[in-house]
């Protein structure tokens, strides 16, 4: 019988934060674009849970699918929803989706800040400045 050690295996897959990454710069672009009467906010609702703390947490409100971010413009609630590059929507994002969308607040799917920035400007969100691609 031979014996593995682990020294001979190799090392596993690096995990990628390409979303991170995206909802950290497009956090970085609101917190400069957004006119003062706008309004940024995370719902810090992601994350690994264990099953006790997401009982908790679902007593107080927590919604499985709600969108990454929120920004409020004179009295209008739109919603962002960030995606890496092969990002795809959970059951409970696109259900919110659909939910906050009959709501008449609009749910934007971006994988870029160019995207953010085109969407905002869809919406008629006057921004401060726009992303140079690089």
């Amino acid at each position: 019988m031979s014996v593995v050690t682990s020294s001979l295996l190799p090392d596993p897959p690096q995990r990628r934060h390409d979303e991170e990454q995206l909802h950290r710069a497009v956090w970085k672009y609101l917190r400069w674009a957004l006119p003062d009467e706008a309004f940024a906010y995370h719902p810090a609702n992601g994350g690994k849970r264990s099953r006790k703390v997401a009982a908790r947490m679902s007593a107080l409100g927590v919604v499985a699918g709600v969108p990454d971010l929120a920004v409020v413009y004179r009295g209008r609630a739109m919603f962002i929803e960030l995606k890496a590059r092969r990002g795809a929507l959970s059951l409970d994002q696109k259900h919110v989706h659909q939910v906050l969308s009959h709501c008449g607040a609009p749910v934007m799917l971006c994988r870029s800040v160019e995207e953010v920035e085109a969407q905002l400007r869809d919406a008629c969100v006057p921004l401060r400045g726009s992303v140079v691609a690089a």
